[in-house]
């Protein structure tokens, strides 16, 4: 995963640190796939009554994400994001699952967002990715995982909208341990599970 990379001394990358790299890499983007995954099994699991509807699409631009307290929006590295997000939350036991998605986002490509909550406040995982739009031309990836290094993040709720706030890494593979800031709101009209 870890080409040429120079570290903080200047240098090349042992190859103790490419590993230790490779290994965060791969643990942030496993515990993105699990939150995902636990979205649509949540999801899954919900009622088939259309009343009950769990996916909310909300087009989103730089307006109505400052203006809006019922849109869900993206700013990430202070830059409001545009889309067409379906938004999905499902919950189980104390863990809430938050996703948007939109497969056709003029940036990103496919592009989808989650973050995991556990308890009432405690972020444990948040995932931003999309096939296109990452530096040097790969997929974008930003992320940030409970006990990883680098990154943070804090939710807030307002009824059954959730605003993830902090901070991830891996948007800039040249500099992989950078800081990129995120703040998602997550506009759910209602809650699979929940």
């Amino acid at each position: 995963m870890v080409g040429d990379l120079h570290l903080f001394g200047g240098g090349p990358a042992s190859d103790q640190e490419k590993d230790l790299i490779n290994s965060k890499i791969t643990s942030a983007a496993a515990a993105a796939l699990c939150s995902i995954a636990l979205v649509g099994g949540l999801a899954a699991c919900g009622s088939d009554d259309k009343s009950s509807d769990t996916t909310t699409s909300a087009t989103t631009s730089a307006e109505a994400a400052g203006g809006s307290g019922g849109a869900s929006a993206v700013s990430v590295g202070g830059k409001e994001w545009t889309g067409e997000f379906a938004t999905t939350c499902a919950k189980q036991g104390d863990t809430l699952a938050l996703a948007l998605a939109d497969n056709a986002n003029e940036t990103y490509g496919t592009l989808g967002i989650s973050a995991t909550v556990s308890g009432e406040d405690k972020v444990t995982a948040v995932l931003i990715g999309g096939t296109k739009g990452g530096s040097g031309g790969l997929p974008y990836a930003l992320g940030f995982g409970q006990g990883l290094a680098g990154g943070s993040a804090t939710v807030s709720k307002d009824g059954d909208t959730y605003t993830v706030t902090g901070e991830g890494v891996g948007a800039d593979l040249t500099d992989p341990s950078k800081t990129t800031p995120f703040d998602i709101t997550f506009a759910c009209e209602s809650i699979a599970g929940g």
